[in-house]
């Protein structure tokens, strides 16, 4: 009759704080990646759907590699 954990916990704003930062990692594959458009299945969709999710992750990687030399490089100057 209740959802587990009770909305107002500490567990539940845990988890929705976890499901909130992955929604808004799909939204961003379906806005700029083009998984919108899928409308397939099956391997295809796989192979789709992986190097999306790869091409995501290497930019991120990379603004984040980025964005620390460039916090370094402004605490020394």
């Amino acid at each position: 009759k209740h959802a587990y954990p009770a909305r107002g916990s500490e567990s539940f704003t845990k988890l929705y704080n976890k499901r909130t930062a992955v929604e808004r990692v799909f939204a961003y594959l379906k806005e700029y990646f083009g998984m919108k458009r899928t409308r397939h299945r099956g391997v295809r969709a796989g192979v789709d759907f992986q190097l999306s999710t790869l091409a995501y992750n290497l930019s991120k990687f990379a603004l984040d590699k980025l964005n620390k030399q460039l916090n370094s490089f402004q605490k020394v100057a």
